[in-house]
């Protein structure tokens, strides 16, 4: 059977171009950007949706200090891959892990208790300290931090090299005072740090929205996804990145599969919410909310076929999306119909889905199902 399977030719009708030398672009401008900072692309989450094993090498070309992603697995998946480029883990991981085998991975750390199992099974490990500067998230709160140190100074076999945090409200276009309020926190652990006895290497907080607002002497890394991506975390929009240019590296293409007429008064989709008003012309996708077409665009969203927009109709089903063709000329069954555009402007752009999906960009990325083809162009 499986013979059989290999002999015959298979379309996928369902597809996610990935654009290199966007992608390289858009590193080569967050790093002019931030001409005296380190900037490491975030993989995290398959690589937000752009398919981690694809984009890998892409990233390992750029010979960054490292290549963020969230837990082990996906470090391991990137040494499997043959990645070069040291590999920073930001998530947590259960202590059990650190038993096993040799971890050649940087980490960060935020409790007592990881890092004595780290400095007994994995003497010599990189450690990055997460402290908490106002998210109330993961970290070290600023008051526990003190007693945290000195503890950690006992544990001689473990090499404190970053400093690091997160910013809570970074992405919010309108204020800066959290984001301000967060920067003096850190250089406060910062100097507890320094009286400790520790002298980080690496400073960081700043993701992709931090990136366009944060300009501080005190940092020198910062770990950069979406902005890698060519999208705009900011919700302000261009406004907040004039001396900067990004471009979305990401189309998510399918197939029309049925061109159907139907009649004034014919309901659409699961449970009818979408009457025909007239004579329609509709096309029936193989793809729906597993394959990554928020639910949230029916009735709402759009998708392109031939620099046109059609808008969907009734409700996107698990695999199945119909859209509303009627005004598209002599359409054709196998012909390409765009769903999430490259175009920033495109009505049926991540960002403009987002906002139709009253959600934001990086969930509809990730959404989008591992078994969709990853295409790198």
């Amino acid at each position: 059977m499986r013979a059989f399977l290999r002999q015959r030719s298979y379309k996928n009708l369902n597809k996610v171009t990935v654009s290199k030398k966007t992608l390289l672009a858009n590193h080569s401008a967050l790093q002019k950007f931030h001409p005296k900072t380190v900037v490491c692309p975030v993989l995290k989450s398959n690589a937000y949706g752009h398919g981690l094993k694809e984009v890998a090498s892409i990233f390992d070309s750029m010979k960054c200090q490292f290549l963020v992603v969230d837990s082990l697995f996906e470090a391991y998946l990137l040494q499997k891959l043959r990645v070069r480029t040291p590999v920073l883990i930001l998530g947590y991981m259960l202590p059990s892990s650190f038993t096993a085998e040799r971890i050649p991975f940087d980490i960060t750390l935020f409790d007592i208790e990881s890092a004595k199992i780290l400095n007994k099974h994995q003497p010599g490990c990189n450690i990055h300290i997460f402290v908490d500067t106002g998210m109330s998230r993961e970290g070290v709160s600023i008051e526990d931090l003190p007693q945290f140190l000195t503890e950690l100074k006992k544990l001689k076999n473990l090499n404190v090299v970053g400093l690091c945090s997160h910013f809570a409200d970074a992405d919010n276009p309108n204020s800066h005072q959290f984001t301000d309020l967060q920067v003096k926190t850190y250089k406060k652990a910062l100097a507890i740090v320094s009286k400790h006895g520790f002298s980080p290497k690496w400073r960081h907080i700043s993701a992709s929205a931090g990136t366009f607002k944060v300009h501080d002497q005190a940092f020198n890394m910062i770990r950069a996804g979406l902005a890698h991506y060519g999208i705009n975390p900011l919700e302000g929009g261009d406004d907040h990145r004039k001396n900067i240019t990004l471009h979305p590296v990401l189309e998510f293409s399918s197939t029309l599969v049925q061109v159907k007429k139907i009649q004034k008064g014919a309901r659409i989709g699961y449970n009818g919410t979408y009457r025909a008003e007239k004579t329609m012309i509709l096309g029936l996708l193989p793809a729906g909310y597993y394959e990554g077409v928020d639910r949230r665009l029916s009735n709402k969203g759009y998708v392109k076929i031939r620099d046109q927009f059609f808008p969907i109709v009734g409700r996107v089903s698990m695999n199945m999306t119909v859209i509303d063709i009627t005004k598209l000329k002599q359409p054709k069954v196998g012909e390409s119909v765009i769903i999430y555009s490259s175009k920033e402007s495109d009505q049926n752009s991540i960002t403009n889905a987002a906002k139709q999906a009253s959600t934001i960009p990086y969930e509809l990325l990730v959404h989008i199902a591992d078994s969709v083809k990853r295409v790198i162009i």
